[in-house]
């Protein structure tokens, strides 16, 4: 029986390079809808690999541990999670290997960074779980990256349908223009001690309160949006009875220079990832990935 929401839903996976409309748009606004990426089978294959990493997987706290709340007795307070966060499962499931080595995603993410190649940043699962707060304050990815340049996007894959009620992305139009911002804080109130931008830097406020526009990025499980790592974004509470996941996969343009710990504390420190200070980025972690060729 087909339904509604079958009807809805888009059949047809995306596998055509971007136009030049929508490079255009993505430059004016800082985040571009894609289309559906990933056919049904795909789509359940991510989402059971997704949830066998929450059942045998560490998960990634977005906080240091040592910036945690003191609780009674003066023993640090974990603050209560309601985001299931993992991080690069490519580099043990092959599932997540080849969804993120996908050479469409390369050749758009070239496109939108204007480089010739992009390596692999890394890739993300998340899981915001059912009638929970998880809701994330504005913040744009670059801050939390040990890079000198912003030359990165973000692919955000939805594994199931997003809706307003289960705590849709919210896009701030054209935020990216207007440069680096300072981390957000999240959860306990405490800040990142091992921030050293300059003073200049200014944090990041609620867009409407400067002018800026926003857009609820609404979309069908299997359908992707990407954003420039300057974008501000966030996302609200999921209010309904089910979790709500999503793939992530990010990619820097080949060349951008790596900063290490000098300017954040990345799950790699500069010699686990083999890079100094100044260089490229690359090695291991960092790999270049093949692009689908423009016909």
């Amino acid at each position: 029986m087909t339904t509604a929401e079958d009807i809805a839903r888009p059949k047809a996976i995306r596998n055509e390079a971007l136009s030049g409309k929508e490079i255009l748009q993505f430059s004016q606004n800082g985040f571009l809808r894609v289309g559906r990426v990933l056919n049904d089978e795909s789509l359940e294959q991510v989402r059971l690999e997704v949830e066998n990493f929450r059942k045998t997987k560490t998960e990634i706290d977005l906080l240091d541990p040592s910036q945690w709340e003191l609780g009674v007795g003066g023993v640090p307070q974990e603050p209560g999670k309601t985001v299931s966060f993992f991080f690069n499962l490519w580099l043990t499931s092959d599932i997540y290997k080849s969804l993120l080595m996908d050479e469409r995603f390369a050749l758009w993410s070239t496109q939108l960074l204007g480089c010739r190649d992009v390596r692999v940043l890394e890739d993300n699962a998340l899981s915001k779980d059912a009638l929970s707060g998880g809701e994330l304050k504005w913040h744009q990815d670059f801050s939390y990256w040990p890079l000198a340049q912003p030359n990165a996007v973000t692919l955000w894959i939805a594994l199931d349908d997003v809706t307003l009620d289960n705590g849709a992305m919210h896009m701030a139009l054209g935020s990216h223009l207007l440069g680096e911002r300072l981390p957000t804080v999240f959860g306990t109130g405490a800040s990142y001690f091992r921030d050293r931008r300059p003073k200049t830097v200014m944090p990041i406020v609620e867009p409407r309160s400067i002018g800026l526009d926003t857009e609820v990025l609404t979309m069908k499980a299997g359908e992707a949006t990407f954003h420039h790592s300057l974008t501000w974004h966030a996302s609200g509470p999921n209010i309904t009875k089910t979790s709500r996941r999503a793939a992530v996969c990010r990619y820097v343009a080949d060349g951008t220079i790596w900063l290490g710990e000098e300017r954040y504390a990345y799950n790699y420190s500069s010699s686990e990832a083999g890079l100094k200070l100044g260089d490229p980025i690359g090695g291991v972690y960092f790999p270049k990935i093949k692009k689908m060729e423009i016909i």
